[in-house]
């Protein structure tokens, strides 16, 4: 599966993990369709079956998002692989209230201005990046993030 090349290496360098335990990021290890879908799920919400209270299909319907990552609150967040180019890719953010939010990307531009841009997404809920901010690759023991 292609993927946006500013994804796969910030995951190459760093591999998957958390910003400070709160902002999780995930990704595939052997790629195959029963990790897949135990990575880029339906993230588990009932109204994600409403296609009124969806706007987007998900993966593996065509176009359909691809989740790479959450948080403390219960945000996820997706890609939109509408452009044949993975690297135009849109990131779509769906917040437990089940508000979706689409932005530009690429990827380690949303994720710059998530952890240390000056405007501050309303989506991030609770999520505040402090002066000490990390990111805490994944244990061996697997992943601690909640969902």
């Amino acid at each position: 599966m292609a993927l946006p090349t500013d994804y796969k290496a910030f995951l190459d360098l760093y591999g998957p993990g958390s910003f400070d335990h709160l902002f999780w990021l995930v990704r595939p290890v052997e790629g195959t369709p029963v990790e897949l879908e135990q990575i880029w799920s339906m993230s588990g919400r009932p109204h994600l079956d409403d296609p009124e209270r969806t706007p987007f299909p998900f993966h593996p319907h065509p176009g359909g998002l691809i989740q790479w990552g959450g948080d403390w609150d219960g945000t996820m967040y997706y890609f939109l692989p509408e452009e044949e180019d993975p690297d135009d890719w849109r990131v779509v953010v769906e917040t437990e209230e089940g508000e979706w939010h689409e932005t530009t990307g690429p990827f380690v531009e949303f994720l710059l201005s998530c952890v240390e841009g000056p405007h501050r997404p309303p989506f991030l809920g609770r999520y505040r990046p402090g002066p000490t901010l990390r990111y805490h690759p994944e244990s061996e023991d697997g992943p601690d993030h909640p969902w």
